[in-house]
């Protein structure tokens, strides 16, 4: 797998339950992978990890403007992702966020708070890992 040049993301929105979440989709051929965060709220963090899984996926990012409340809510496949050294979420957070949602994979990368960003091939090798079963 190779890495690609994301084209410029385009803003979007989707409906969900009647509610309008925007979104910015990096484009191309691969299966949607969305890439969520607490606190970035627009969501072009994620310009540099949407190369890195080549084409195999295709990044969208939420806007992230509301908690996220409902995280148990969800019952599809997750995957939780945490820096070793972050002084954001806790070790301890995130094994209690993984324990309160089913289906979800916890991963602890040697990175700060912004894993993506710190540590981009070994976050889309565990992505990759993480997509390849499903």
């Amino acid at each position: 797998m190779t890495t690609r040049t994301p084209p410029e993301p385009e803003r979007r929105a989707v409906y969900v339950s009647g509610r309008r979440l925007s979104l910015l989709d990096f484009g191309g051929p691969g299966r949607p992978l969305p890439a969520l965060h607490g606190h970035f709220a627009d969501g072009r963090t994620f310009t540099r990890l949407a190369g890195e899984p080549g084409d195999a996926v295709r990044v969208v990012a939420l806007d992230q403007r509301r908690p996220l409340g409902d995280w148990p809510a969800g019952a599809c496949p997750a995957l939780l992702v945490r820096g070793s050294r972050s002084t954001v979420l806790s070790a301890e957070h995130a094994r209690s966020m993984a324990a309160r949602r089913l289906c979800t994979r916890r991963v602890e990368l040697p990175a700060g708070h912004s894993v993506h960003e710190t540590v981009p091939v070994e976050f889309a090798g565990s992505v990759r890992g993480f997509l390849g079963p499903l």
